[in-house]
């Protein structure tokens, strides 16, 4: 029963431990998400280059990737600022285009980055 007791409490203390490291983890990654989406010149280039269109694969399936659906009226105006889409900093977003039947995919924010050093 001791060993029992001792092995819970290992397991409890790991198990805090674990999930502190990545709860504090998630917090700097989104701390980096916001000072990267506040700044003018970040969004300008998000708008230009931080998205493409796919058309939808016909032999894989998708939907397991998928992010969400939207609706785009008008690609020569899109605004990714004002669109319901979350950029994520180490993955790449997909997201059904329901009125055109194709796929929105969204850089991940360190792809971003690395293509903006190569502009600059």
């Amino acid at each position: 029963m001791e060993r029992f007791s001792l092995l819970f409490i290992v397991f409890l203390f790991s198990n805090s431990f674990f999930s502190q490291k990545e709860t504090s983890s998630n917090i700097l990654e989104n701390q980096e998400l916001i000072d990267f989406l506040s700044k003018k010149k970040n969004i300008n280039y998000l708008n230009k280059s931080g998205y493409y269109f796919l058309e939808i694969p016909k032999e894989k399936s998708f939907s397991n990737r998928l992010a969400g659906t939207i609706s785009i009226g008008d690609t020569s105006k899109l605004d990714i600022d004002k669109m319901d889409v979350d950029f994520l900093m180490n993955d790449y977003q997909y997201y059904l285009v329901s009125n055109w039947n194709t796929l929105l995919v969204l850089k991940s924010i360190n792809h971003l980055k690395n293509e903006m050093k190569t502009v600059e």
